[in-house]
């Protein structure tokens, strides 16, 4: 199943597993489908995974799990009637969630895996998850595989743990540098440092590839403060400087940034403003 990841994104979810502490809630999110549902299946064989170097993908649960076999493995489906593919909220609570209290059949949890999520689950549904996922049962994983996170409540993404997967992508040294600059900036006590950081970025590509660089270590700082080990010095600064909910905020900005890029603005108009987010959501309570 892990066949269709790239190597680095394999690596994004060999990591949180043994670290043996993957999170109760998780969010993928990519634009490749057999990507994500590879992700989710590999995440979840690892949560079951009874072999030493997990997941051994040889195991009896692993096996189970790649196959979707295993009777702990639960992925909601909207019904065969269905014409938008729309998870019925109905469907939802007597269908699945009627099952979360049941203890697991084989495994130490019940895993929730809803591919699609971003289209399967409307808003009713969501908010109705949410009440289990604020104080969800120790035995038990939810996997959200979606597109962009951000289709999903900001009350749910904000009690998850978001991995993205990354598109091949091979920063140079000058793009690497600038950004390193800009983080040294959002994390300055003085405005100055960051927009000094920002007026360096001479050109629109200079300046796309120094965000996706920037991208990637708010990313790598959210895994950094659920226990996945960094070398990235910038990416641990940002994770001292802001708590989760800011690093989300931040990293929505910089996405939605960087595809304005793509057309016919002002960029140091664009990257004057992107300044001044990123110090309103820095420096919000």
């Amino acid at each position: 199943m892990n066949g269709a990841l790239t190597p680095d994104n394999e690596s994004i979810i060999l990591k949180l597993i043994r670290s043996g502490r993957i999170p109760h809630t998780v969010i993928i999110e990519g634009d490749d489908q057999d990507e994500r549902d590879a992700a989710a299946f590999l995440l979840a064989a690892g949560a079951v995974c009874t072999g030493d170097d997990k997941p051994c993908l040889e195991c009896t649960p692993c096996r189970k799990i790649l196959d979707s076999a295993h009777p702990d493995l639960i992925i909601p489906t909207a019904s065969k009637t269905s014409k938008t593919g729309i998870l019925s909220l109905k469907d939802l609570r007597e269908k699945y969630l009627s099952q979360v209290s049941i203890k697991p059949n084989e495994a130490p949890l019940k895993i929730y895996l809803f591919r699609d999520a971003d289209t399967l689950l409307r808003e009713d549904a969501q908010n109705t998850l949410l009440k289990i996922i604020e104080e969800p049962p120790q035995n038990l994983l939810f996997i959200f595989a979606v597109e962009k996170a951000k289709a999903m409540l900001g009350t749910v993404r904000s009690r998850s743990h978001i991995i993205t997967l990354r598109h091949a992508f091979e920063p140079d040294e000058n793009s690497v540098s600038a950004a390193e600059k800009i983080v040294n900036g959002i994390v300055s006590l003085y405005e100055y440092d960051l927009l000094l950081a920002m007026n360096a970025l001479s050109d629109k590509d200079t300046a796309e590839s120094a965000l996706t660089v920037v991208s990637e270590k708010l990313r790598t700082a959210l895994l950094y403060q659920s226990g996945i080990a960094t070398d990235d010095i910038s990416a641990k600064k940002l994770s001292r400087k802001l708590d989760r909910r800011r690093l989300l905020d931040m990293l929505d900005l910089t996405h939605q940034t960087t595809a304005k890029f793509k057309t016919n603005v002002n960029m140091q108009l664009l990257l004057t403003w992107l300044c001044t987010q990123y110090r309103r959501i820095t420096w919000q309570k």
